[in-house]
């Protein structure tokens, strides 16, 4: 099967936890042969590089490169604005890219999984300024099913330590956790469904202004009601069943918050290391890899 196709599912589970249902614990292995998916990532990174103008792009024909569904490469100015690959070492999950880049994926699996899932608006424009959502919860959505609205609480973490668990899912229990959702006034929670219904289109300002309202007056109070999404990524065979163990000691905790809620831990291990696939993404969208190039024109 070639890359290009868009059948197979770009998340393969290599794990799963049933013994806290409703809680869910569940890892996959993210296979870049899905070109759809793949083009997604390319493309959030690149958003959220903030490479999107059409000055940094040149059009191309459709031989080669349809099959990830891109009609334009980067031009030579584009070229100059991708970000620098960062060394492998223990630091590399520091890295922005390589934040940029492992929010992206976490947010691609959420989407592919988690049915129905809508993110109104997962990046702020100004990643750095005071009070907006980069300096607070990485990212939030909501599902509509029969009984109302879901609101997810997303917090993305990458690792490339040999702990199991590694340092980052402790910490992040805490920021989900007692910092967010059993906090005794819920600002954190409040400030960042803010940030978000104000960069939001109109479609979706109503079910988070009712979010908000819920939040203030105490009555989102129904385990159902918020999803507690840690995100975790790891590189290509690094993945073990203690990393979510934390949170999977934890759901009772989770249960009987200020803000009750079910946890829906989601592990991906990449195909890559992190700079190697920060690279391929680079490649991909700057279409320099000529042998690459060469290989999908023939297929």
């Amino acid at each position: 099967m070639s890359a290009s196709s868009p059948s197979r599912d770009p998340f393969k589970t290599i794990a799963e936890n049933r013994s806290r249902v409703p809680h869910r614990f569940k890892a996959y292995r993210y296979d870049r042969t899905n070109g759809d998916c793949w083009r997604e990532v390319v493309q959030g990174c690149l958003e959220s590089w903030r490479i999107k103008a059409d000055a940094f792009y040149e059009r191309i024909s459709e031989t080669g490169f349809k099959p990830i569904g891109l009609d334009r490469i980067l031009n030579n100015y584009g070229r100059t604005q991708l970000p620098p690959t960062p060394l492998e070492d223990h630091t590399v999950t520091k890295e922005p890219a390589i934040t940029d880049m492992t929010e992206v994926l976490a947010l691609r699996v959420l989407k592919w999984k988690e049915q129905e899932l809508v993110l109104p608006y997962p990046r702020v424009l100004h990643k750095e300024s005071f009070q907006l959502q980069h300096h607070g919860i990485d990212a939030l959505g909501y599902r509509e099913d029969s009984e109302g609205y879901t609101l997810y609480v997303i917090e993305v973490m990458a690792s490339v330590e040999n702990n199991h668990p590694p340092a980052t899912v402790k910490q992040h229990l805490n920021q989900i956790l007692p910092e967010t959702l059993d906090a005794p006034v819920p600002e954190r929670l409040l400030r960042d469904l803010q940030t978000v219904h104000d960069e939001s289109s109109d479609e979706h300002k109503n079910v988070l202004n009712g979010f908000m309202i819920a939040t203030l007056d105490g009555t989102l109070s129904s385990t159902g009601s918020v999803m507690a999404t840690p995100v975790l990524i790891r590189r290509h065979g690094e993945f073990h069943e203690d990393d979510w163990a934390p949170f999977l000691k934890g759901t009772v905790s989770f249960e009987q918050a200020r803000i009750p809620s079910t946890v829906c831990f989601v592990s991906v291990e990449c195909h890559d290391s992190f700079s190697g696939m920060l690279d391929l993404i680079k490649q991909t969208a700057s279409a320099c890899n000529e042998a690459e190039i060469k290989n999908e024109e023939d297929k």
